[in-house]
């Protein structure tokens, strides 16, 4: 198939975010839970696929913000900005807890101020969340607020969807530490729109960095299909969300049977002097029909989108690119965007 690299920018989104689309030529349509006051506008970006107004469509971000809950330069109302419009928005690297708790071994832990203020801010533009029972990551030792380990969240505009119970969630296994397959343990999150017409379940992922461990994310991929194959009589829509870490050269890494969105390789990290195409969503296009085609994948250029916001007289860290000082104030990496089609008939 021959590739069409098409380049859109939507300006006008809240925050001033820019989105550039990459799209093949042949693209076709086809635990703990926090409570935040409802939020009942929408800001529409200038131009027909960053629409987020449209009630038939429902819009979800990916977004690996590097080390959240760790740095405490982070700018989190200027990140939360240009989420708002977003009814899902998954976030990988957060790396500490938002609220006290308790861990399933009856554990306690405590709040952390830095994940909390980008919690308060998510809260403020109307965001719930519902978040794993405990941290994951690659060592013998879990339950650490440090960037040995990472929490899933998944942030969501109440009356847009609602967690949903009824149909597969939660870790893909019961050991979060360690494991034989997995770096970090993945999580699924099960959701079914507030017209209760669909439901769908969004596994949210990091993978194994690294150009040198092509075998290790192939592996944590085949144990993920390895789970939906298990679990796919109560549900059929399971989508793979989130920094896969493929490198340029591992398209090949996709599972049988599914297609990424992300399958032209377009970049979705920071670094100017090291473009990757980390970040992709996964599905299979016979059981899930409900993929905005037309909208396809879209990445908000997150230098750009920060932009409007430094009020600094210090140089902006965008410009030039500053890595280490961007990382610790935003990410490392852009937040991604697909569309899922709601007016669809559902499994």
């Amino acid at each position: 198939m021959r590739i069409k690299l098409v380049i859109v920018l939507l300006a006008g989104l809240t925050g001033g975010a820019i989105y550039y689309a990459i799209r093949s030529e042949s693209a076709t349509p086809i635990a703990a839970t926090g409570t935040a006051t409802a939020n009942e506008s929408n800001t529409a970006a200038a131009g027909s696929n960053a629409d987020t107004t449209d009630s038939t469509k429902l819009t979800i971000c990916s977004f690996n913000i590097q080390f959240l809950g760790h740095f405490k330069k982070r700018d989190n109302a200027a990140l939360a900005s240009i989420l708002t419009d977003y009814d899902i928005v998954l976030v990988q690297e957060l790396v500490a807890p938002p609220d006290d708790g308790t861990y399933p071994d009856g554990e306690t832990y405590t709040e952390d101020a830095e994940a909390d203020a980008f919690f308060d801010e998510m809260e403020s533009l109307g965001f719930d969340w519902t978040l794993s029972s405990e941290d994951t990551g690659t060592g013998d030792v879990i339950h650490k607020a440090n960037t040995a380990t990472e929490w899933w969240v998944a942030f969501y505009k109440r009356g847009r969807v609602e967690p949903a119970t009824d149909i597969p969630s939660g870790f893909l296994a019961d050991d979060r530490s360690n494991h034989d397959d997995y770096e970090r343990v993945p999580y699924a999150f099960a959701f079914r729109t507030a017209g209760g017409n669909l439901d769908f379940v969004l596994i949210s992922v990091h993978l194994k960095p690294g150009a040198s461990q092509e075998d290790r994310r192939q592996q944590e991929l085949n144990a993920i299909t390895d789970w939906i194959d298990a679990h796919d009589q109560a549900e059929h829509d399971f989508i793979i969300v989130g920094d896969m870490n493929i490198e340029p050269n591992e398209l090949n890494l996709v599972p049988a049977g599914f297609v990424s969105l992300n399958d032209e390789l377009g970049p979705t990290n920071t670094n100017l002097n090291g473009p990757k195409p980390y970040d992709h969503v996964l599905y299979n296009p016979t059981t899930t029909t409900e993929i905005d085609g037309a909208f396809d994948f879209q990445v908000v250029d997150l230098i750009e989108a920060m932009r409007p916001h430094w009020t600094s007289t210090d140089p902006y860290p965008g410009d030039p690119y500053n890595h280490n000082a961007f990382r610790q104030l935003y990410s490392d990496h852009h937040p991604v965007v697909f569309r899922l089609d709601v007016g669809v008939d559902d499994d």
